[in-house]
């Protein structure tokens, strides 16, 4: 029986490619109309075409016939980019995100086959056990998973060491710091824009953690998921009962000194001690008068920078299999769907694994 190939696949290959239909329909020699039917299963695919659109889109023939379900944005970006009113990011950027976030999930699909991960601590928190408390969320899921008073030492390490996989990632705009998804039968992926300052990417990764333990089905208010996601980061970073003591008098060299240990932005911790009420508002927009005077708000004081959290568990499903299972890239090319130079560019520059179990 001969392959069929996977209309929604044509599509999100011409979509992470950043193309439009115009333009492929141009390089193809064919008219947009056709093009458009191709990617909705209208109109069939002829090996031929398969070839061109390989050559067009540069990924391997088989690719084309991958199975896998396409899904849309999901509620994470779609939530961040409503609560934050930015209209400026185009539908061909994110359609392209959503496309290469998909390819990702499909790699994963197949990676976890051979690969067992360890752990897998996420579960979702109902509301209504919590009296609809936010904060309540967050300090139960740190006590699920152990964690200890004070300040998230490495919170990349702790979403993964629940079983979560933490993905850097290149937005190709500044808009989106992060996002998430929880595929079925798939552990939480996160994905997180590298060209982000350290101390931002740990909210927003602990705000789309938010997302993933809160938020399965999407709440008809975008605004308030955002919201709820945004109590629940400084609630797991900062914790009330932690942070409160030093949240008092606070001046904006304290809340600078504050920084390394808490490991989030002074605009977190001004945030967090204004939630708290251990300010006015009157305060409150007093110290955002000074950040701004000061050039705090686009950028804080480099002495105060904190290392950035690489990520490792991707690192080693990918070493697992080049060292402990004998893939060579061309091998892992054919199993992924991508030419050899690509797999070569995302996956290997990578350390040696440890620590994870190959299924027999």
């Amino acid at each position: 029986m001969s392959k069929a190939v996977n209309h929604d696949i044509i599509r999100i290959a011409r979509e992470s490619r950043g193309l439009t239909q115009g333009y492929l329909s141009e390089r193809l020699s064919v008219t947009q109309g056709k093009v458009s039917k191709m990617e909705s299963g209208l109109l069939g695919v002829s090996d031929d075409m398969i070839d061109r659109l390989s050559i067009v889109l540069n990924y391997p023939k088989d690719f084309f016939y991958f199975n896998d379900q396409v899904y849309g944005h999901g509620i994470s970006m779609i939530g961040e980019l409503y609560y934050r009113k930015r209209k400026n990011v185009p539908d061909k950027v994110l359609d392209k995100i959503s496309a290469r976030i998909n390819i990702r999930r499909m790699h994963l699909i197949r990676l976890l086959r051979a690969i067992e991960i360890k752990n897998n601590l996420f579960e979702t928190f109902e509301f209504n056990e919590y009296n609809g408390n936010v904060e309540r969320v967050a300090r139960a899921l740190r006590a699920t998973w152990l964690l200890p008073k004070g300040p998230v030492k490495n919170l990349t390490k702790t979403i993964e060491d629940a079983g979560g996989i933490v993905i850097e990632f290149d937005f190709e705009t500044k808009t989106i710091d992060a996002t998430s998804q929880w595929f079925p039968d798939l552990p939480p992926l996160f994905f997180i824009n590298v060209n982000s300052p350290a101390d931002r990417l740990r909210f927003s990764l602990a705000h789309e953690l938010g997302h993933v333990v809160m938020h399965k089905i999407c709440k008809p208010d975008l605004e308030i998921m955002e919201k709820e996601a945004n109590n629940f980061a400084s609630e797991f970073l900062m914790p009330r009962t932690d942070i409160s003591k030093s949240l008092d008098n606070i001046s904006l060299p304290q809340i600078a000194n504050l920084k390394p240990y808490w490991r989030v932005s002074m605009a977190a911790l001004l945030h967090r001690a204004y939630d708290l009420k251990k300010i006015t508002p009157r305060q409150y927009q007093y110290f955002w008068m000074q950040m701004g005077k000061a050039g705090y708000r686009t950028k804080e004081p480099p002495e105060f920078d904190i290392p950035k959290e690489t990520p490792s568990l991707l690192r080693e499903i990918i070493d697992t299999y080049r060292h402990k299972l004998g893939y060579t890239s061309k091998e892992l090319s054919l199993l992924l769907g991508l030419h050899e130079q690509e797999i070569m560019s995302i996956y290997f520059d990578n350390p040696k694994p440890h620590g994870l179990t190959v299924v027999k």
